[in-house]
């Protein structure tokens, strides 16, 4: 696995900088690289579905929709949400683009790139649909109406039966007022009916941690730490059967609800982080040599943590 390739070079790097002596260096080695990876390997592989980690919205939705402001957003900020669920048979997965990316006059081309991009990723091309909406132009300077992107939103919602949604949280990852006004719209979505589907927000966070590739999984971890505890050393808890132990079925709510359903974790394996570097390529128009250090020192590439809206 390239995982523990990875980690056994980390750790020989190591153990020669302690050999001479560089314990600082080690130190600072261990903190921010082997640490890392540790984490990376225990939570994307052995722990990559627990019910502590992913709560029960997410683990058994059937039709999951993502919902973005321009073409590669999904690949950009989502790349772990929406391959969460990846090769589960019973689960539709849908991607909503509100807008072309048009500001620069490359609509056409970024739409056939986002179609191409939902191939990689394994979204059908009739789930896959970018949108060209006169109210819902790209311009990083232009705040859309959240009353529109709500009517769409519930349009859409009803047409695919969606019972997730997951999109930006209130900064927008890069603070990009058409993601926010994204997230403004499915917030006021949700809060306007308690029967809509359960929506959660990838989480935001200051520069630093958004470039510090799987070192930030560490402190993302923290907030976690008791439920990583718990899912290392107690059994799965009574009542939060996965629809794949269930036969593909539906599997109701625990009694009392979801205790963990407030926040999750979701963290790629390695087969899952190269899907998503491969969808990027597929955004022709939009690869540069930052975004190339993006597809590596990004943790939203890595990982998500998400809250409920």
């Amino acid at each position: 696995m390239p995982g523990f390739r990875f980690l056994a070079g980390a750790v020989h790097l190591g153990r020669r900088a302690v050999r001479h002596k560089h314990h600082f260096l080690s130190i600072s080695f261990t903190l921010f690289f082997i640490l890392p990876i540790c984490t990376y390997i225990l939570l994307g592989t052995f722990l990559q579905n627990d019910p502590r980690l992913v709560p029960h919205a997410i683990r058994n939705a059937q039709n999951v929709l993502l919902i973005t402001a321009h073409p590669d957003d999904e690949c950009l900020f989502f790349t772990p949400s929406i391959l969460q669920s990846s090769g589960k048979a019973h689960v539709n997965r849908h991607l909503l683009v509100l807008s072309s990316g048009n500001y620069e006059g490359r609509g056409e081309q970024r739409r056939t790139e986002a179609k191409a991009s939902c191939a990689e990723l394994g979204i059908a091309v009739d789930k896959c649909l970018i949108l060209e909406h006169k109210q819902l132009q790209d311009n990083p300077r232009e705040w859309w109406d959240e009353k529109v992107v709500e009517q769409i939103l519930d349009h859409y919602v009803r047409q695919w039966s969606i019972d997730l949604i997951i999109t930006f949280d209130s900064y927008g990852v890069s603070g990009h007022v058409n993601h926010r006004s994204v997230s403004k719209g499915v917030r006021k979505f949700s809060s306007d009916n308690d029967h809509n589907p359960p929506a959660y927000a990838v989480q935001s966070k200051f520069v630093l941690r958004k470039y510090s590739s799987l070192a930030d999984l560490i402190p993302t971890s923290l907030p976690f730490t008791w439920r990583i505890l718990e899912a290392l050393f107690t059994p799965v808890p009574e009542g939060y059967a996965t629809m794949l132990s269930m036969g593909g079925k539906k599997v109701p709510l625990p009694q009392g609800g979801d205790r963990y359903g407030d926040k999750a974790l979701l963290v790629t394996n390695w087969a899952q982080y190269m899907k998503g570097r491969a969808a990027f390529n597929q955004h022709a128009s939009q690869y540069s040599w930052d975004r190339v250090l993006y597809m590596v020192l990004s943790r939203y590439m890595w990982f998500n943590d998400l809250r409920r809206m």
